[in-house]
């Protein structure tokens, strides 16, 4: 019999290949693995914060949301103030009396902040022009400071929109200053007083007259009220998509720590077809109305409609149609038919946008509004800040 060639411990190359040839392997499995196993990623620090709106027409519902889920805040802002003018800060009509001392001892008392929100309610243009004279200005701060003070709250959220809805964009550029100087120096008051200041303004790509990167340097939390994508038609409130390039431009020119997410539990019902004359007058036409998370699922119950997930904006929607009869401005009977379209925030939506805050290491969330959501939402926030990105499957939602 012919001996071998070569024997295999006479070729010393040959265990080092093999060798490396096993590890190539490994590693590759390794790689394959990792890249399709869920990310182990961990948020540094405490989960995102919840915060929220209590409006000043549904307090005792915003108060019940509260109190049932008031370990999970650190801050209310009670919405119910307006300026309307350089020295006046005043509660809106229906606040009943006694609600910002329930507030304050509720929300103090879990540890959490009581701000107080105030809107520009003067006519446009002229919070632009209290803010561009530094008199005025000076009175404004120190109204509001007084204000402050005297109603006894932790801090002031201003969410000023004028600027942006309703005077004109030709406008912004003398304003955008003149608005850095008002919140630089309101802060500095503020802080004085051992208070916060938090600004509530629209997506800072859209509506650069609020220098979110100025605002950054100064304030304690920008609430980027990222929601209202679709008003004039029927579509999503705030489409996913759109919200992360939101919160990537923000990220942009704040501290992450200083952002706050805006999140709606609200949708709209617009009308979009009609056929026929509908009864009443001008004032009675179908037109598009506002939704609660927890009134658009019984909206849809009522139309025996079931919403549907519309993945792509991370949404519910449906679909009905109304027949509407009675007589018109002239007394004679007539009657038309509507057709619906709804787009609304619900609990799978809320996770998917307070996951996203808890990924991107934002501050928080903020809610709009408390008292409008049901007690889903409240399962997908807790969800979101344990890092639970895929909290639930859709055929799993029901209502606690």
């Amino acid at each position: 019999m012919d001996e071998p060639s070569a024997r295999p411990e006479t070729r010393p190359w040959v265990r080092p290949v093999a060798l490396a040839a096993a590890a190539v392997l490994v590693l590759g499995v390794i790689i394959t693995y990792a890249l399709s196993r869920p990310s182990s990623w961990k948020r540094s620090g405490p989960p995102a914060t919840v915060s929220g709106w209590a409006p000043y027409w549904q307090t005792d519902s915003a108060y019940a949301s509260f109190a049932a889920n008031r370990a999970a805040f650190v801050d209310v802002s009670l919405f119910a103030y307006h300026a309307t003018a350089a020295d006046a800060v005043e509660p809106y009509d229906g606040l009943g009396a006694d609600v910002p001392n329930q507030y304050r001892a509720a929300v103090r008392g879990a540890g959490a902040r009581f701000t107080a929100t105030i809107v520009d309610d003067t006519p446009s243009g002229t919070m632009a022009g209290i803010l561009a004279h530094k008199t005025s200005r000076a009175l404004h701060v120190q109204t509001i400071v007084s204000f402050a003070e005297t109603g006894g709250f932790d801090g002031i959220d201003l969410d000023y929109e004028k600027f942006a809805f309703s005077d004109s964009r030709k406008t912004w550029k003398g304003t955008r200053p003149n608005w850095v100087a008002f919140v630089t120096e309101l802060a500095h008051a503020l802080h004085a007083k051992g208070k916060t200041l938090t600004v509530s303004a629209p997506p800072s790509g859209d509506y650069w007259v609020y220098d979110y990167e100025a605002m950054g340097k100064v304030v304690d939390a920008i609430r980027i009220m990222a929601y209202d994508y679709s008003t004039a038609r029927a579509g999503p409130v705030a489409p996913i998509k759109w919200v992360r390039n939101v919160v990537s431009s923000a990220k942009k020119l704040v501290p992450d720590n200083k952002l706050v997410l805006g999140v709606p539990v609200y949708g709209y019902d617009w009308p979009v077809v009609l056929a026929g004359t509908c009864p009443g007058g001008d004032a009675d036409q179908p037109k598009r109305r506002s939704v609660s998370t927890k009134s658009a699922a019984a909206l849809a119950a009522s139309k025996d409609v079931a919403p549907t997930w519309n993945a792509e904006a991370a949404e519910r929607t449906f679909a009905y149609t109304d027949v509407l009869s009675g007589l018109d401005q002239a007394g004679v009977a007539t009657s038309c038919t509507v057709a619906h379209t709804v787009w609304y925030s619900d609990a799978e939506a809320v996770h998917d946008r307070a996951w996203l805050a808890e990924r991107q290491g934002l501050a928080g969330i903020a809610l709009w509004s408390l008292g409008s959501e049901d007690d889903l939402v409240w399962q997908a926030i807790a969800a979101a800040r344990a890092d639970q990105g895929d909290w639930p499957a859709t055929t799993q939602l029901t209502a606690g």
